[in-house]
C-alpha cells in the first residue's frame, strides 16, 4: 500500500558526555541522530534521516533541540514519542511531536538560540557538579566576567571566536543577550542568546571570559579581540560538558503556537 509522505517534528534533550556530537559519523561512533534514527527505524521497520537544527559537539548537552524526520508510516506523533522513548537509551529523549509541512527545515525553523554555560571555583572535585560544569581551579572576578560579557552584544565578526576548521563562509553573527547568574551550590551560569553560532562560539566565550576573570586579559579587551579577527588574540576554549544548548526560539507559523 502507497502510504503519504509525512513530516513529524520533535524536540530532544540529551546528555551528551557519553555522546560524540549530534550529528551521525561515518565511524559509526554514538551520536544522537544516529541513535535516534536506529530508534525510529526500529519502530517503523525501514530507513530514515533525522534533521536537527543545530549541530553541537561531542559532550554538549542540550535541553531543547529541535528536529524532524519524514516517514510514511501511519504512527502518531504521540505514539512515535512512546515508541522512541522506549528504544533509546536513558542519555536521549524526545517530547512533543507534531505534524509539520513536508518542506519543515529545523535550521530555518529557529528564530535564535539560547546557550548555557556553568563554571564555579573550587579547588576540589564535586562529583555531582563536575558532569555538567566547570570547575575552574584558579579564582576568577566575576564582576569582571560580567562587565566583559557586555563587549559581545551586538552584531560583530566573531573568527576571534570560532573554530579554526569550523567551514563557516563568513563570521558575521549577532549576540542579543549576554548574561551571568548565580544557582544553588555558586554555580554560575553565563547564558548566551543569538541569532546564530560558529562551532565552538560560545566555548571560546566562555573561555575568554573566564581568562579575563582572571585578569590574563583587560576587562575591556574584548573589542579589540573582536576587531582583530584571529583566533589567537582570545582566550581558550572552555570544554564542552559545561555546555547546553537551552533553548531553541522556535518560529511559531513553522511550528505550532506553543512552539516559543
Amino acid at each position: 500500500m502507497n502510504r503519504p509522505l509525512r513530516r513529524i517534528a520533535f524536540r530532544v534533550e540529551y546528555d551528551g558526555t557519553d555522546l560524540h556530537g549530534w550529528q551521525a559519523q561515518p565511524s559509526g561512533l554514538p551520536t544522537v541522530q544516529l541513535r535516534l534514527e536506529e530508534a525510529i527505524a526500529g519502530i517503523i521497520g525501514e530507513p530514515v534521516v533525522v534533521r536537527g537544527a543545530s549541530r553541537t559537539d561531542a559532550g554538549v548537552h542540550a535541553l531543547d533541540q529541535l528536529a524532524a524526520v519524514s516517514l510514511t508510516h501511519p504512527i502518531r506523533p504521540g505514539g512515535l514519542c512512546k515508541g522512541v522513548n522506549r528504544r533509546l537509551a536513558p542519555a536521549i529523549a524526545i517530547r512533543d511531536a507534531r505534524e509539520v509541512p513536508l518542506d519543515f527545515n529545523p535550521r530555518f525553523a529557529n528564530r535564535g538560540k539560547v546557550y548555557r554555560y556553568r563554571f564555579y571555583h573550587g579547588r576540589m572535585p564535586r562529583p555531582l557538579l563536575d558532569r555538567y560544569a566547570w570547575r575552574v581551579v584558579q579564582p576568577f572576578d566575576r564582576a569582571r566576567i560580567e562587565q566583559a560579557a557586555l563587549g559581545f552584544i551586538g552584531e560583530h565578526d566573531f573568527t576571534s571566536f570560532a573554530a579554526s576548521d569550523g567551514g563557516h563562509r563568513h563570521a558575521i553573527r549577532e549576540i542579543r543577550r549576554m548574561q551571568v547568574d548565580e544557582s544553588p551550590g555558586g554555580v554560575l551560569e553565563l547564558r548566551v542568546e543569538g541569532t546564530g553560532f560558529l562551532k565552538h562560539m560560545v566555548r571560546n566565550i566562555a573561555g575568554t571570559l573566564i581568562d579575563i576573570g582572571r585578569d590574563r586579559f583587560p576587562v575591556d579587551a574584548v573589542p579589540e579581540m573582536l576587531a582583530a579577527r584571529s583566533r589567537s588574540v582570545a582566550g581558550r576554549t572552555a570544554p564542552p560538558h559545561g555546555l547546553c544548548l537551552e533553548r531553541m526560539l522556535i518560529d511559531s507559523d513553522a511550528f505550532g503556537a506553543s512552539a516559543t
